[in-house]
């Protein structure tokens, strides 16, 4: 069984149109998660810390995408949190220190094993290479749909 079988939940869907400051949007995702326990205390800091040194920002052929995530350690419990941006978010781009993206989606990621994280990660890669998809996820506001999709996704992928 793929483990992001065990990763999607239909609470962890959400259409955010709060402020566009990463800072705010972490703070949001993080009380979110720590609300329906997905997360230790720990979390929220050191997803901040991490995003810094490794900034998580993804320019796709479509739009441009986020996955910031941080060490096993500090989730309680595995999920894909997945946030459709109303306002885009600046996150630094993935591999640089001075460049960045203006983020539509975030896909915030909670391994409780390092091992799950690379199998997860070639997965969304291939999610975010296809235009097809990405295109009707940007132009979703349905939570219910936006996880249709997204699922639907990962579900054929392993059918390949």
């Amino acid at each position: 069984m793929i483990i992001t079988d065990k990763m999607f939940y239909p609470e962890l869907i959400d259409v955010y149109d709060g402020e566009s400051a990463l800072d705010t949007l972490v703070d949001y995702a993080a009380n979110r998660l720590a609300e329906l326990g997905f997360i230790e205390t720990t979390y929220q800091k050191a997803l901040k810390e991490r995003e810094r040194e490794y900034p998580t920002g993804l320019q796709t052929p479509s739009l441009a995408v986020a996955i910031p995530h941080t060490d096993p350690s500090h989730i309680k419990q595995p999920f894909i949190y997945i946030i459709k941006l109303a306002n885009p978010v600046t996150f630094g781009q993935m591999g640089t220190t001075d460049e960045f993206v203006s983020a539509k989606y975030a896909f915030f990621l909670g391994f409780d094993k390092g091992e799950d994280q690379l199998q997860l990660l070639q997965k969304l890669m291939a999610m975010f290479m296809d235009e097809t998809v990405m295109l009707r996820l940007e132009k979703e506001v349905d939570k219910k749909e936006i996880l249709t999709l997204v699922t639907q996704f990962f579900k054929a992928e392993r059918e390949k």
